[in-house]
């Protein structure tokens, strides 16, 4: 058939012939090459749809927890009828696997922490690997686990950028394989082990039972829109700037940016313009319309101008520290201190670092950790900056919470938290409120920056969902989730402590950073499984259907 280009419309109804609200109606291209777009809506309490003009694709894929999916070519829309499952077992995301509460809750939280840093847990091919344990006693699966965590400890050091400095083949594997240098130590391995051994299931054939755990928020206006981006790329995160019309992917693979068209899906490579890998991991954009790209190799951030695509490079931190992110204000801005410096989080080696611009001045600031603890352990990670740049707040995945007087370079608050925990990317309100989002222990933690008071520590609606960060919506005043193990975007609205589920348009949705269109507010963000290749390698746009009225940016 060919690719419908008109408003595509149609409704769905269950066996009986009574609509199915919210069901979510996929139309895609027979195959996804780079470039190319699927666009996903949802349907009204009687059951109805309808496609905007600018869609196109020749299949419809309907999907509803508790009904089968169905495939029909985008001509047969009229009306798709949907039969219940039984069996959700091919319908749940990787986290429906787990147990949700139990006994083992801090082995839970340090198994999620650790295991979902790097791919859904359980991945299919871990699903696999658990099938051949099925009938061994709890003492062997849990050798088999260790063995596997030592695999894991290989992998680790393999999913570096080209060229990278990294490269196991280089490396002394008696450092690769010990504990006591990694991400996860030695008490990590035992846990996870026994954790595994003990809850994980030998067979993913029969589920009967699973919720989101909360209402779905999405509406008939609800429109998300999947960009197909080069599978052997490795796109952490997408910017956005009103200054210009394309997409921006850090491309973590390749050592450069990808420039993606949205009207035509046409990309154009940028290389990071610097002798060996830069690995770029974390862009953000500021008020004048730059960007800021952290990068993981060799110490270096820089500075990208989308008008005149000019690079100004910084390599002052030292060429192991690998800079993960760069703070930002609660309007998602890279912003400076009250004096024009930046501040950056350095993973490799526990501490914080301010660069001025001007002179390409760098300082270290040193971040507490416990004394039998290694920084890459520590994992310094997250940053966001206060409405007047004198606080930068950071965040450890096995570690706590503190922020740095901006003025005195001295840390003066640290909230240490529970093993697993993990805290990740957060957000600040315009009050200047703390939202962290606890990878391991699916709790959203809510802090008054101000007061150096916690207000709440609200569980979210799928404890395992693995929620990597959250952003501050100026528009709508909500706070955004996006979520690694559930496939999902969780709102949540800071008034009443409620949740709403947005579902993603594809499985293996292992979302990083949220930004948005500051044009209509429309939410962006990017598929980014580790390794390279090995899920969706696609930007996702998000327009929740509230049609608000942008204007001015808060």
């Amino acid at each position: 058939m060919p690719a419908a280009a008109f408003a595509l419309d149609g409704q769905v109804l269950d066996a009986s012939g009574q609509p199915v609200a919210q069901a979510m109606i996929k139309l895609a291209p027979p195959q996804l090459a780079v470039g190319d777009s699927t666009y996903t809506v949802f349907t009204t309490p009687d059951g109805r749809f309808a496609f905007p003009a600018q869609a196109a694709g020749t299949r419809l894929t309907v999907r509803k927890l508790g009904f089968e999916t169905v495939t029909v070519p985008a001509g047969d829309s009229a009306q798709i009828r949907l039969t219940t499952a039984d069996n959700l077992a091919d319908q749940v995301p990787p986290s429906g696997w787990l147990p949700r509460t139990g006994a083992d809750d801090l082995a839970r939280a340090n198994t999620v922490l650790q295991c979902t840093g790097c791919h859904q847990l359980p991945s299919e091919k871990m699903q696999h690997y658990s099938r051949m344990l099925d009938g061994k006693s709890e003492a062997e699966k849990q050798v088999a686990w260790k063995a596997m965590i030592d695999y894991m400890r290989v992998k680790f050091v393999q999913i570096g950028p080209d060229q990278t400095l990294y490269d196991p083949t280089r490396m002394d594997f008696k450092n690769v394989l010990d504990p006591a240098a990694g991400f996860f130590d030695a008490h990590d391995e035992a846990q996870i082990s026994a954790f595994l051994a003990k809850h994980l299931p030998t067979r993913f054939d029969q589920l009967t039972q699973f919720d989101y755990g909360a209402p779905l928020g999405v509406t008939a206006h609800t429109l998300m829109r999947e960009i197909q981006l080069p599978q052997d790329s490795f796109v952490r995160e997408v910017g956005l700037t009103p200054e210009s019309p394309y997409l921006w992917g850090a491309d973590l693979q390749h050592n450069r940016l990808l420039r993606v068209d949205p009207r035509t899906g046409e990309h154009k490579p940028y290389p990071v313009p610097y002798d060996g890998p830069t690995g770029p991991h974390t862009i953000v954009d500021t008020p004048d319309g730059d960007f800021w790209i952290t990068m993981l190799e060799q110490g270096v951030v820089g500075r990208f101008d989308p008008r005149t695509e000019k690079w100004q490079l910084f390599d002052k931190f030292g060429t192991y520290e690998m800079a993960h992110d760069v703070a930002y204000n609660y309007q998602f801005y890279a912003t400076p201190d009250t004096q024009g410096r930046y501040w950056f989080t350095l993973i490799g080696s526990n501490r914080m670092a301010r660069l001025d611009p001007r002179t390409g001045e760098a300082v270290m600031v040193d971040t507490p950790r416990r004394d039998d603890q290694s920084a890459l352990h520590a994992a310094l990670y997250g940053a966001v900056i206060t409405r007047d740049g004198k606080r930068v707040w950071f965040s450890q995945l096995s570690g706590g919470v503190g922020a740095v007087n901006t003025e005195t370079g001295k840390v003066d608050v640290y909230l240490p938290l529970a093993q697993g925990a993990g805290p990740r990317r957060m957000a600040l309100d315009d009050q200047d409120v703390l939202y962290v989002p606890l990878f391991g222990t699916g709790e959203l933690l809510i802090y008054d920056s101000t007061s150096d008071t916690e207000l709440a520590r609200v569980m979210m609606p799928d404890p395992n969902n693995a929620a990597y960060s959250a952003v501050w919506d100026p528009w709508r005043r909500v706070i955004w989730i996006g979520t690694s193990n559930a496939d999902v975007i969780y709102r949540f609205d800071p008034d009443d402590r409620s949740f709403a589920v947005y579902p993603l348009p594809s499985d293996m949705g292992y979302l990083r950073m949220i930004t948005f269109d500051r044009r209509n507010g429309n939410l962006w963000t990017a598929y980014s499984n580790i390794p390279t290749g090995a899920g969706p390698s696609r930007f996702l746009m998000i327009d929740p259907g509230d049609r608000i009225n942008v204007g001015q940016a808060p």
